[in-house]
């Protein structure tokens, strides 16, 4: 048993107050069904999780809003989590069209929503963000396709069409394994290519050590990977073209323009992995996100005496 502001909570009760309060850094309450998928523990069931949410909100450790729990007491961040949820679906239709569009580009073999999308909550400043599985050793050229087609034709906006993480098929496994990026793979919505997602499941099983419950989102309505005729032509046009040089071009391009503007900016360990630059993998989070997202979750695990 572990003791906490003079109460005693037991390992489940611990993990769930845990996934409630990395939800409530963006505000959002759970469900007790997500409260389980996204539990640090298997040993215990669905119905013991709703069973031991409604007593923690029985001792006031933690707030019950209809069907949502949350470590704030606030009620309207259920109606707001309603509305984000309703945009993310009326948007999920935008974003299968967008990864359509994607997946007919040289060299793209798969295409997810991640981000807000992936987590059912859009509002007026999410972005619809595409994770993007390329063919080995073409990463960068497909990437720098994508790139210019947003700068050309979509005047670089990234409302609709944000393109920031890409891996090639050989190196699907993510090499950050921590409790944000657990949530991200968690939660990526297969949109093309459904072997791949599949494939991605499968080489990242460190996932069910952070998150035990988890189970793949299915893919029976997912189309699978497919090269058309002028694809292919495409593709063997520029594989003529000394396309691993060209390749390796692009990467080395991107590399020092990240350099320029935003290795000042950032602890070496930092950088690395917000501008990923590897011939296998491309990471483009100016933000850094993910250290944000740590930081601030052990803040608030510290504010309710969970650390």
């Amino acid at each position: 048993m572990i003791e906490r502001d003079e109460k005693v909570i037991d390992l489940v009760e611990e993990h769930i107050i845990r996934a409630l309060v990395y939800y409530d850094i963006f505000n959002y309450p759970l469900t007790s069904e997500e409260v389980f998928r996204f539990l640090g523990t298997n040993r215990t069931d669905a119905q013991t999780v709703t069973r031991k949410l409604l007593h923690l909100a029985e001792e006031g450790r933690i707030y019950h809003f209809s069907e949502f729990f949350s470590i704030q007491n606030e009620e309207s961040l259920v109606p707001r989590r309603i509305k984000g949820n309703a945009e993310a679906k009326r948007l999920l239709t935008l974003a299968q069209k967008q990864a359509a569009l994607i997946a007919r580009f040289p060299f793209v073999r798969a295409v997810m929503g991640s981000g807000s999308l992936s987590k059912n909550y859009m509002d007026d400043d999410s972005d619809l963000d595409f994770f993007i599985v390329t063919e080995p050793g073409r990463l960068w050229i497909a990437r720098m396709l994508l790139v210019m087609y947003k700068r050309i034709f979509l005047a670089n906006s990234h409302k609709y069409f944000c393109i920031n993480y890409f891996v090639d098929t050989q190196h699907l496994e993510i090499e950050e394994k921590n409790l944000f990026t657990a949530t991200e793979l968690a939660t990526v919505i297969p949109l093309y290519g459904a072997e791949y997602y599949k494939q991605l499941c499968d080489s990242n099983q460190w996932l069910l050590g952070i998150f035990p419950n988890y189970t793949p989102r299915p893919i029976t309505q997912v189309p699978p990977s497919h090269i058309g005729r002028g694809k292919k032509f495409i593709e063997g046009f520029i594989n003529l073209m000394f396309a691993r040089q060209i390749n390796t071009f692009f990467m080395n391009m991107f590399s020092k323009r990240v350099k320029r503007i935003y290795q000042r900016d950032y602890p070496a360990k930092d950088f690395q992995v917000a501008f990923k630059t590897k011939d296998y993998a491309s990471k483009n989070h100016p933000r850094h996100y993910q250290r944000k997202v740590m930081d601030l979750y052990e803040q608030r695990l510290g504010e309710v005496n969970m650390r």
